[in-house]
């Protein structure tokens, strides 16, 4: 089920909240985590078992290590990670891993090779929704417990209601358990959280709707027309208009989910910070999914030594830490090169063009805005012959003046068309209006606007296709 949907809104969360409001404080988290179990079963019926599997065995291992020796602990948590991890694993990467190493046997076999690999069978497996997500957020609270920095949750639905918990189960924030640990035993639920809560999620759900859905719009009219027809303005417009939708998109969810986090009491954790003021790479990685930033720093970074074992120990952590991130968001060759990108950007950074950014933040706004507009290009596209094609595009073209000239008609409509939403995304990229709308959420002149922005919001979607969020497949 969609935040951005009929369904969602005029059904499925007047009767949640009208149920979770009406029950005594006491079944609280009883409510959420049935509310949220059938928010998950309405999108995902065949894999609806698999998180609660995960639910009671962590659960249980993580109860029945307590006060047991270390050896026991370790056997536990081994057990929980190689289970989590494992189903993520076969669910995400299984396909993508076989015709890799089938691939891999037919070029041995075909030179004659004297090693020859069998060929593995490719498995049909849909992703579940939010397995990603769920299984960063389930093994991060077992870690903890292992590291007794949390003690096991000794009720089993109250680790299903932040398990399960719908505002942020499909894609995130990733939530850790520390964080919102108090709030499931105790919470103030009432009108000031449930009408702070419900403009935010109408900014969350505008920035979906009217910018990042036009912004996809006209994204796929670059990618539909073909590079053949587009001049280098063009698809550097395209590049650009990617880079705007797949921030609002990921922006707009993330406040819904903050706004519903609100209304039921909790205090989801921000997950970006204007990433588009960013003056270097490595700042841009401090303001973007910052919940995922920081399960990489706490969980594998850190671990395994991070900065603190000398240069060369650092930058193999760092080659750990960005293919691991690239595969997180799919499996393709593309979002491991996009994770590789930012390794090698983030280790010139440091090694020695850091100092000189922060000397000069404009230089470092402008190269880190051309590099984060080009890595999402590399994200996108997930044919390496169209992404060499795109890229040779954008770069390689510039001295070409026929290229600039091709159908010039076109792009001139295209900036009429859009030219108000990509001034729009620049404005609402940095922290000024946001600032603006704290000091003066409560005026009547800030309700209006945002009852006319949910109302243009509802207007699209009744009259719109499918809208999922980008992050939904990741």
């Amino acid at each position: 089920m969609l935040f951005c949907s009929i369904e969602f809104i005029f059904l499925f969360l007047p009767v949640f909240l009208l149920i979770y409001y009406s029950v005594p404080a006491r079944y609280g988290n009883l409510a959420l985590f049935l509310g949220s179990l059938v928010f998950y079963a309405y999108g995902e019926r065949q894999f609806f078992w698999l998180i609660l599997v995960s639910l009671v065995l962590h659960y249980s291992l993580t109860r029945f290590a307590e006060g047991r020796s270390r050896k026991c602990q370790t056997f536990c948590l081994v057990i929980l990670i190689l289970y989590g991890f494992g189903m993520l694993f076969f669910f995400k990467y299984m396909d993508f891993f076989a015709e890799n190493w089938n691939q891999l046997a037919l070029y041995l076999a075909e030179r004659g090779s004297a090693v020859q690999l069998p060929q593995i069978a490719v498995p049909q497996v849909t992703l579940p929704l939010g397995i990603s997500f769920y299984t960063f957020q389930i093994s991060a609270y077992a870690i903890d417990v292992y590291r007794g920095q949390v003690k096991p949750e000794k009720k089993l639905i109250d680790l299903g209601a932040f398990l399960c918990m719908f505002p942020q189960l499909i894609a995130g924030p990733i939530v850790l358990y520390h964080e919102v640990s108090e709030q499931l035993k105790k919470r103030s639920v009432n009108w000031h959280h449930m009408e702070n809560g419900i403009k935010m999620f109408i900014i969350g759900l505008s920035l979906k709707m009217l910018l990042a859905n036009t912004f996809g719009t006209l994204w796929n009219q670059v990618q539909t027309a073909g590079l053949s027809a587009a001049s280098v303005p063009m698809v550097w417009l395209g590049a650009l208009s990617y880079t705007f939708q797949i921030y609002f998109d990921f922006q707009g969810y993330s406040m819904m989910a903050m706004g519903l986090g609100e209304m039921l009491g909790f205090r989801i954790p921000r997950n970006f910070r204007h990433p588009y003021m960013a003056t270097s790479v490595t700042d841009f990685w401090r303001r973007w999914h910052m919940t995922l930033s920081n399960w990489f720093k706490n969980y594998v970074y850190i671990p395994l030594g991070g900065s603190r074992c000398g240069k060369a120990r650092m930058l193999f952590n760092m080659f750990v830490v960005w293919t691991l991130t690239g595969l997180w968001h799919g499996a393709g060759w593309n979002f491991i090169l996009w994770g590789l990108y930012y390794f090698v950007l983030l280790a010139i950074e440091k090694l020695f063009l850091l100092k000189f950014f922060k000397k000069y933040p404009v230089i470092g706004w402008c190269c880190t805005f051309l590099a984060v507009m080009t890595g999402w290009v590399i994200f996108a596209i997930d044919n390496m012959e169209l992404l060499k094609m795109y890229l040779i595009r954008m770069f390689g073209c510039l001295g070409q003046s026929d290229q600039w000239t091709m159908n010039m008609d076109i792009l001139i409509q295209t900036l009429r068309q859009y030219g108000i939403f990509f001034l729009l995304g620049i404005v609402l990229s940095v922290s000024w209006p946001y600032s603006k709308y704290k000091e003066n959420k409560n005026r009547i002149w800030t309700v209006f606007i945002l009852f006319v922005l949910f109302l243009l919001c509802v207007y699209k979607l009744c009259t719109a296709a499918s809208n999922p969020f980008l992050y939904f497949r990741f």
